[in-house]
């Protein structure tokens, strides 16, 4: 595989959205760790993990923490499992 081929580590929320639409669906639970570039504990941010499900494809999509993501988890009452 070249390097042009390799896909980012993280996607963004807005990347998550769009396979939704694309007909993926979430296989719960949500997996959430502290980052691993995080160095400092107090500056520490968070990576959510989400599995995708499209018929017999899996895809793992890991994104960042954001007001979003948040706001997303809250609304589809998506179980959040720390790691």
């Amino acid at each position: 595989m070249s390097q042009r081929e390799l896909k980012p580590a993280y996607s963004s929320y807005t990347h998550l959205a769009d396979m939704l639409t694309r007909g993926w669906q979430i296989e719960p639970p949500v997996y959430v760790r502290p980052r691993w570039q995080s160095r400092a504990r107090s500056t520490r941010q968070n990576t959510y993990h989400f599995v995708l499900r499209n018929r017999d494809r899996f895809s793992l999509i890991s994104v960042f923490d954001c007001p979003e993501v948040r706001g997303f988890l809250e609304q589809e009452e998506l179980v959040v499992d720390q790691l």
